[in-house]
């Protein structure tokens, strides 16, 4: 990007240089993530000019990249960005030419079977998904800023593993027994507790760990739903115990060495112990929250309660974990007689 701003002046202006013509140019706005959108919509408009066709996507990922900077997470926003660079490629690893190199309006269904099958020779099919995922967001902010004039049928693929495996409670205790490192005390806290990785890097002793009541405050969960953003989850024997062992040299409560751990550590961790403890790869660290809402359900939570301890941002989510036992429908069967 090329803006910049005069001397005693809040305004960013643009400086773009097409085939060594120089187009410079002013934003009209001081804000500087809305200036990078009005200068991308300036270089595809002249790249458009230039060529007489829509642009590539090659072409129109930088426009799409700085639409989503400071309107998604930061994590989303990586995770757009790390899925773009597998399709167009980047100065270590090559993309996808005939895809990357293609206009937006002939991508048809025919090329992304090609791309398709190229991907799956290095990649599992979950990370193929994740890459025609942001393929169609891209074409659908296309679409949206008349760029095309229709957005081409992206199908998933139908073999990506559903995340609904539970830790049975023989796994979590080898975790706890055979993991010596911090991960053996994180996943049984995670199975007892359905704290995402975002909540879990984030909870600090003060105001989030509460002994004398006996239980966790989330200060602010990981969804987009106001109403859940805090929440208190009961503290087990098992949580107050691995609490209770941890180091306090940091004012966050899980730490490596006296760093704060990181959600990237997590996930990494967690996938080499259960590839040690050889559990089956439908077992990812998601499946300790599964457990978590799945026990609840099992032992006669309803749906709000569920919601409430999970943070969930919809009760149609926690409504899939509610699992009547044959007391609870013998006791129906009673209020209706």
């Amino acid at each position: 990007m090329s803006l910049y701003r005069r001397k005693g002046s809040d305004i960013w202006k643009s400086r773009i240089v097409v085939d060594k013509a120089v187009h410079q140019f002013t934003t009209g706005t001081a804000n500087k993530n809305l200036a990078r959108s009005i200068e991308a919509a300036k270089r595809l408009e002249l790249d458009k000019g230039k060529a007489g066709t829509v642009p590539t996507l090659s072409t129109f990922a930088t426009r799409f990249i700085n639409s989503l900077y400071g309107r998604v997470s930061k994590q989303t926003f990586r995770f757009y960005v790390c899925h773009l660079k597998a399709i167009i490629g980047t100065p270590a690893n090559d993309g996808f030419e005939p895809l990357a190199g293609c206009p937006l309006d002939k991508i048809d269904a025919a090329l992304l079977q090609d791309f398709i099958t190229w991907r799956r020779k290095s990649v599992g099919t979950i990370t193929v998904n994740h890459n025609l995922r942001t393929l169609r967001r891209a074409l659908h902010l296309a679409a949206e800023w008349d760029v095309i004039a229709k957005v081409p049928k992206i199908r998933l693929l139908p073999e990506e593993n559903q995340r609904d495996y539970v830790i049975p409670e023989e796994a979590v205790t080898r975790f706890e027994t055979e993991e010596e490192g911090l991960i053996g005390k994180l996943v049984p806290f995670l199975v007892d507790t359905g704290l995402r990785r975002g909540e879990v890097v984030k909870l600090r002793w003060e105001g989030g760990v509460n002994f004398e009541q006996n239980y966790i405050e989330v200060a602010k969960g990981e969804t987009s739903t106001k109403k859940m953003k805090r929440r208190k989850v009961p503290m087990t024997k098992r949580v107050g115990g691995i609490l209770k062992a941890l180091p306090r040299c940091d004012e966050r409560v899980f730490t490596l060495k006296g760093h704060p751990i990181t959600i990237d550590w997590i996930s990494h961790a967690f996938l080499r112990a259960r590839r040690r403890l050889k559990l089956p790869d439908g077992c990812v660290l998601h499946s300790t929250r599964h457990t978590f809402c799945t026990r609840l359900g099992e032992r006669g939570a309803n749906a709000f309660q569920i919601k409430d301890l999970a943070g969930h941002s919809s009760i149609t989510i926690s409504q899939r974990y509610v699992h009547p036992s044959a007391g609870h429908l013998d006791a129906a069967i009673a209020l209706l007689d």
